[in-house]
């Protein structure tokens, strides 16, 4: 069921639209929040990395407290944390002091209704008729809504993601520098959020130079981008720069040797033979410091070692189909875990975790988890949870024939498929809804075209039946 845009008359003004949204979404979002620290504490709030990233803002504010930054430090005192996070992190705790992690949630929670008034606005652009539908899926997404109430990366960074990708939609519309200059400050912001989504953000920008290159025969308005190109590459640099002051390297983050020792291998070896990922991840740690000693206080030495042990282990004990296995189970994982399985009340039922459930195969960890974790309320949690996705994931689907059948529409669509596909192979087998996020703002545009087919379908329908209905008479 294809649909064609429409015009925008009758409509109410586009500000109140995106007044309306905002309130809408952060009302919800405070709500939520407010709620589980009333009854929960910082425990409401926090879940795995949620403490280190809260400890680490309130050390940073301690020290811009007591006037210690010197230098580099001002842009952050952990390689881990970017700098942009790290001040995000912090502003709370100078603002609010031990209330540094509700007020760095409430902050998440105005980041996550700007991204619903971003998700309107490019659904607009797209076709005015997709707008309201799409930002009443981003206002009332569980996924954001949840991210949004845990002390994370995730929702700042959506935040950047979707500001970019709403002055790329309008550098299609129309190049210009300014266009460029504020998508290279969204890319750039991002970037100072998680360095992760630099690969793409160069690909992003190149994808935008050859469409104006083919549209206007020439590279003249392609040039512009240069302008986005050039803050990109500052806010990296600024990293780098951070990095080699404080650890005497120019490299951008020291993740890459956790993210292959200790998931990667662990996942690719349980794919192969079932062997439980919490055993090879141990073995990781054991083979590193057999080698190297114990581990080193630089995070990038250390992260050096454990690249060494795991390309090792990649090359001599894991083939590729178990590799591409495992990557495959990943995405399926992060595509159809319900999000509501990470808010503190379900997450902290007694069960047994994803990583520590066993199987002989995949399909069989899935069921042990799903039916035998140890706790019936949860897994009824998570079985509805999967049916609710499910229904999404076919809306999407649904939405996604629509805009295909529009020509008009497939250099964006383009342009978003190459950053859905980034995400979901840059998180691999890592599995958690929360890898999703960035990618839900673009999913609540497919939810919004496919309510917008289900009724143009049914107003169809409609118009049959009533027509019928008169030559009857």
């Amino acid at each position: 069921m294809s649909f064609t845009p429409a015009p925008t008359m009758g409509q109410s003004s586009p500000v109140a639209s995106m007044t309306k949204v905002f309130l809408a979404a952060l009302a919800i979002r405070w709500s939520y929040a407010l709620l589980l620290y009333f009854f929960m504490g910082n425990d409401g709030l926090e879940s795995l990395d949620s403490t280190t990233y809260a400890s680490y803002g309130q050390t940073f504010a301690d020290a811009i407290m007591a006037g210690s930054l010197r230098g580099s430090h001002w842009l952050g005192l952990f390689a881990y944390n970017m700098p942009l996070f790290q001040w995000l992190t912090a502003l709370p705790f100078l603002l609010f002091g031990e209330a540094g992690t509700i007020g760095y949630v409430l902050l998440q929670g105005i980041f996550d209704s700007g991204t619903c008034v971003l998700v309107y606005w490019l659904a607009r652009l797209l076709d005015p008729r997709l707008a309201w539908p799409a930002a009443i899926c981003a206002i009332s997404n569980p996924t954001q809504i949840v991210i949004s109430g845990l002390f994370y990366t995730d929702t700042p960074f959506t935040f950047f993601v979707t500001l970019s990708f709403y002055f790329a939609a309008r550098w299609i519309k129309g190049p210009n520098l300014t266009r460029a200059v504020c998508l290279g400050c969204s890319l750039g912001a991002a970037a100072l959020i998680r360095v992760s989504i630099a690969p793409w953000a160069f690909c992003a920008v190149g994808l935008l130079a050859i469409y104006s290159i083919w549209c206007d025969r020439s590279i003249g308005k392609a040039s512009g981008l240069t302008a986005g190109a050039a803050i990109l590459c500052a806010s990296l640099a600024t990293i780098a720069g951070r990095n080699f002051d404080q650890y005497g390297t120019f490299a951008l983050t020291p993740q890459g040797g956790d993210y292959l020792a200790m998931w990667i291998v662990p996942l690719a070896k349980e794919a192969q033979d079932r062997t439980p990922f919490t055993t090879s991840a141990d073995e990781m740690v054991r083979r590193t410091t057999a080698r190297f000693g114990p581990p080193s206080a630089n995070p990038f030495e250390q992260s050096r070692r454990y690249q060494q042990i795991g390309w090792e282990a990649l090359r001599n004990e894991v083939k590729w189909q178990s590799l591409a296995a495992s990557w495959a189970s990943g995405i399926f994982i992060n595509l159809a875990s319900p999000a509501h399985l990470l808010s503190p009340p379900v997450s902290q039922l007694p069960r047994t975790g994803f990583y520590a459930t066993t199987g002989r195969s995949f399909p069989e960890k899935m069921f042990n988890y799903a039916l035998r974790s140890g706790n019936a309320l949860y897994s009824w949690l998570l079985i509805l949870g999967v049916l609710g996705i499910a229904t999404v994931r076919l809306l999407q689907l649904l939405g996604l024939c629509a805009l295909v059948q529009q020509r008009a529409y497939w250099p964006k669509l383009l342009f978003a498929g190459s950053w859905i596909v980034f995400v979901l192979l840059l998180n691999g087998p890592i599995a958690s809804p929360k890898y999703r996020l960035p990618l839900e703002p673009l999913f609540n545009i497919l939810s919004g075209a496919g309510i917008r087919s289900i009724q143009i379908y049914r107003q169809r329908r409609f118009d049959v039946s009533r027509l019928t209905s008169q030559q009857a008479l």
